[in-house]
C-alpha cells in the first residue's frame, strides 16, 4: 500500500526518525492502539509494534482509529499552511521572496516562518532551495536540456549560483551527475 506517494520503507523512515516533512502526506497507526498519528508525533513508538499506514484522515478513521491528542494530526491539513506549503511548491519564493509570499497571504513573514518550520521543520528559503535542488537533478538526470536550461527551469537565477548549490547539495557537478546518471534519455 502506498500512503502519500511513499513506499512502505520511506513511511517506516520517516515515523523512526519522526520526520516533520511527511505531515499531513500520511498517517499512522500502531496495531493495538486504536489511534492514528502524524509521522512527527512525540508519542512514545512501541518497540517492534506493528504499523498501519494511511493515506488521508478519512481513511484512518474509516478504520475506526481516533485521533492522537498530542499531535492533533487534523490540524496539518489547516488551510492557510497548506497554502503556503503549496505556494512554495509553485514557486511563489522564487518570484516575491518570503516578504511577498506573506504580504499576498495577509500574514507577517514572522507568522509565514513559524508555520513553514512548524510544518517541515526548516525555513521557508532552505524548504525553496530543497525543492529547486530536487527540480534540478531530476531535469538533469531524465532529460537531454542544457545545464542552462536546467537551472532556469529550476529556478535558479544564475548559473554560478546553480552551480554552487548542486555541488555543495550533490558533491558533484550537474554535469558529471548527467555522465553517470544509469536513466535512459
Amino acid at each position: 500500500m502506498r500512503s502519500g506517494g511513499l513506499d512502505k520503507a520511506a513511511q517506516y523512515q520517516a515515523v523512526l526518525t519522526r520526520d516533520k516533512r511527511y505531515d499531513g502526506f500520511f498517517y499512522f497507526a500502531q496495531k493495538g492502539t486504536r489511534i492514528y498519528h502524524r509521522p512527527s508525533c512525540s508519542t512514545p513508538r512501541q518497540q517492534g509494534a506493528v504499523l498501519c499506514f494511511f493515506g488521508s484522515i478519512q481513511s484512518a478513521k474509516s478504520h475506526s482509529l481516533a485521533a492522537c491528542k498530542y499531535c492533533h494530526p487534523a490540524r496539518i491539513n489547516s488551510g492557510l499552511s497548506m497554502r503556503i506549503l503549496r505556494s512554495i511548491e509553485d514557486g511563489a519564493i522564487n518570484e516575491w521572496g518570503v516578504c511577498g509570499l506573506a504580504r499576498t497571504l495577509r500574514i507577517s513573514e514572522q507568522h509565514l516562518r513559524r508555520i513553514v518550520r512548524d510544518k517541515t521543520g526548516t525555513s521557508p528559503i532552505h524548504l525553496n532551495n530543497e525543492r529547486r535542488l530536487m527540480t534540478a537533478k531530476r531535469l538533469t538526470i531524465r532529460t537531454k536540456l542544457p545545464i542552462t536550461e536546467v537551472a532556469f527551469s529550476a529556478g535558479f537565477s544564475s548559473i554560478r549560483q546553480f552551480n554552487d548549490e548542486f555541488k555543495r547539495a550533490f558533491k558533484t557537478s550537474p554535469r558529471e551527475m548527467r555522465k553517470i546518471s544509469t536513466w535512459p534519455l
